[in-house]
């Protein structure tokens, strides 16, 4: 097992009085362990310096030891990597807070941590850490991508996991690269598999086609596993939605959310990654006593579907998708918080005040759900509930289980 190893020491501390203590402390590491660093930094420039010089991203856990107070600014920057993290901590210098602090930073970002005080301990973290290697892998290296901004009406909305940031200036670029035929080979074939086209034109596929291709050559261009974006404001530049792109990409095994929100598309990404199936994306329209109503205007076509236009602008296509009766879970993730809940789902309604695809949910103590709840978006996905909750906490995630 590959091991990173830093240290972080305070700039009113002279580092010469520390050197013995971790001179013993990597020469110890390094007997059971494959240890790269082992440098000292007390600044973020300190940690520059050091990421020029040594690579963490191939290691498989980095080893942290704030050897005195104050050093919190400095290792905080490790966070970058994305690998699991071991702070080691002792009795003396502020080590042990300053360790506290740093965990709660790291857990903040999903990046596992775990505090240890004495060698058994970090022997066993990081063990620990090297038997989910495969699980922490998949979950840690996910690339996501925002296309625009995050839509100014989620004021929940917080993401502290890196992401990359493609403007709307740039996706017009691709979108003004693609032509209106490459738009409609496209969607040709799934405009073909609808059950009916209620409002939308030729021209409104095309164009609806066209930011098909556009994203899909962003996403390889960018090497993106999966990406949100701010949808709203694409009806004042070209007046459409990528609704259907959205539901096409879903169905084919990428993940794609709307409104520019990153905490339902990471939730998207964990479900296709462990569990291979797709997420439906849904406002909460309703609820009862024991039931809820989701709808949006694009879902993954995995069911029999009619094509419409988006309803709040009356343009674009959007779609009404028959997605599947049966047993699945809704999911909610805020920041390292999650809400799962156990429910069935028993149909479908069609009202033309609501978004276009809406799904009747059977689920115990609805209120209470709603009441508990983290804000507005929750996903549906055909996946055991006790089975997800399980996996987001091994994941880091404090989850609530309805």
């Amino acid at each position: 097992m590959k091991v990173g190893v830093a240290f972080g020491i305070s700039e009113l501390a002279n580092p010469r009085n520390f050197e013995k203590k971790a001179s013993e402390f990597i020469t110890a590491l390094a007997r059971e362990f494959d240890v790269v660093g082992g440098f000292f930094v007390s600044t973020k420039a300190d940690f520059r310096e050091a990421k020029a010089g040594v690579n963490f991203n191939e290691v498989d856990a980095i080893v942290l030891y704030p050897l005195t107070g104050g050093t919190e600014v400095a290792l905080k920057e490790f966070a970058v990597y994305r690998r699991p993290i071991v702070i080691h901590g002792d009795p003396f210098n502020n080590s042990l807070a300053a360790g506290i602090e740093l965990r709660e930073y790291f857990r903040e970002r999903l990046v596992p941590s775990t505090l240890v005080k004495n060698f058994n301990e970090l022997k066993a973290a990081l063990l620990g850490y090297e038997d989910m290697k495969e699980t922490l892998d998949r979950f840690l290296r996910m690339r996501v991508g925002l296309i625009g901004r995050v839509s100014p009406w989620l004021i929940n909305e917080k993401f502290e996991l890196p992401y990359t940031r493609i403007s709307l200036k740039r996706f017009y670029e691709y979108y003004d690269a693609v032509t209106d035929e490459e738009g409609w080979s496209a969607i040709e074939e799934v405009v073909s598999r609808a059950a009916d086209i209620r409002e939308p034109d030729k021209k409104a596929l095309i164009k609806a086609g066209r930011i098909y291709v556009a994203i899909n050559r962003i996403l390889e261009d960018y090497s993106l596993d999966g990406f949100t974006i701010g949808c709203f404001d694409l009806i004042g530049k070209i007046g459409s939605t990528p609704c259907l792109a959205l539901a096409m990409f879903n169905a084919l095994g990428i993940p794609a959310a709307c409104e520019g929100e990153l905490n339902s598309l990471l939730g998207m990404m964990i479900v296709r990654r462990f569990f291979d199936k797709p997420a439906f994306m849904g406002n909460v329209a309703d609820y009862g006593e024991n039931h809820i109503l989701l709808a949006h205007c694009t879902a993954p076509l995995i069911g029999r579907y009619v094509l419409r236009s988006h309803f709040e602008s009356g343009t674009g296509v959007g779609v009404d998708v028959q997605l599947p009766k049966g047993r699945a879970s809704l999911l909610k993730i805020l920041g390292r918080k999650a809400v799962v809940a156990g429910v069935e789902v028993v149909g479908q309604e069609h009202s033309n005040v609501r978004c276009r695809t809406q799904v009747k949910i059977r689920i115990e103590d609805a209120m209470d759900f709603i009441d508990g709840t983290l804000g507005n978006h929750h996903l549906l996905v055909y996946v055991d509930s006790e089975e997800l909750a399980d996996l987001l906490s091994e994941l880091g995630f404090e989850v609530m289980l309805y």
